[in-house]
């Protein structure tokens, strides 16, 4: 009975992480720097794995800063505010960089094209892929009462089930 209780609250959370992230089209990228800062700037998620539900796609140049800081670090968060209902969730992750062209190919946008004249074989383009372990998210009717007094946290263990993790 606690099981199926705690399941429930898991995908109430997620669920409501998932309606965040679809009004939300674009979101901050922050990356641990190499003098231990973080460098922050904003991309436009592209869509998820089909099949892998928390695993996160962006585009991004080859020869960029957070190109280089993905490369070196491996992680990723990706922070998605709401502002009208002022929510929140930050999406942390291991990131890497796809330069598999069938990759880029799936997931090409024609407005890119502006950033990148060759298209998907443009050698400067890379895909980011985020694969999400920890989430925070701070959203109406799930974050702690008063609301902005916290937030809540999701973890993802290494068998790929969730769990609500301690603040």
């Amino acid at each position: 009975m606690l099981e199926d209780r705690r399941a429930a609250d898991i995908e109430r959370l997620l669920a409501a992480v998932r309606q965040t992230m679809a009004k939300v089209a674009i979101c901050w990228a922050a990356t641990p720097a190499a003098n231990g800062d973080v460098s922050v700037r904003v991309v436009e998620p592209i869509g998820v794995a089909p099949d892998e539900e928390w695993t996160i796609f962006f585009a991004t140049s080859a020869r960029s800063r957070k190109a280089k800081e993905i490369k070196r670090a491996g992680r990723l968060m990706l922070g998605y505010q709401h502002h009208p209902d002022r929510s929140y969730v930050a999406l942390y992750g291991r990131a890497a960089l796809t330069v598999e062209r069938s990759v880029i190919r799936a997931h090409w946008r024609e407005p890119w094209r502006v950033y990148f004249p060759g298209g998907p074989d443009d050698a400067n383009l890379v895909i980011v892929r985020l694969i999400v372990d920890r989430i925070e998210l701070c959203v109406p009717g799930v974050a702690p009462e008063p609301f902005g007094s916290g937030h809540v946290t999701v973890a993802r263990e290494a068998a790929g089930a969730w769990t609500i993790a301690a603040n």
